[in-house]
């Protein structure tokens, strides 16, 4: 939800947040999990990642169109707020 914050906030528009979530999602789901501690996680079937994502997407979505009021309630600044989307959009010019 960070990301969709911060992409939000650099005016990337929603449904091209959720997209990404979407493609991030998926590469991960394809690849067997292995972490110290943790029983290894199986690869994913691009159907059972569809379903896992049915009521994650609408989230994404909304973190990312509702950016300025999530900020508000978070208490960003406005300073912060255009320091992160210079900092973002600096690195993609």
């Amino acid at each position: 939800m960070i990301s969709a914050l911060l992409l939000g906030n650099a005016g990337v528009a929603p449904d091209a947040v959720a997209a990404d979530y979407t493609a991030s999602v998926h590469t991960m789901a394809a690849v067997a999990q292995l972490a110290p501690g943790v029983a290894p996680q199986s690869v994913r079937s691009r159907d059972d990642v569809d379903e896992w994502m049915l009521d994650k997407l609408p989230i994404v979505r909304h973190a990312a169109s509702h950016t300025t009021e999530i900020f508000d309630l978070l208490d960003v600044s406005n300073d912060t707020r255009a320091a992160l989307r210079a900092l973002l959009i600096a690195h993609y010019n």
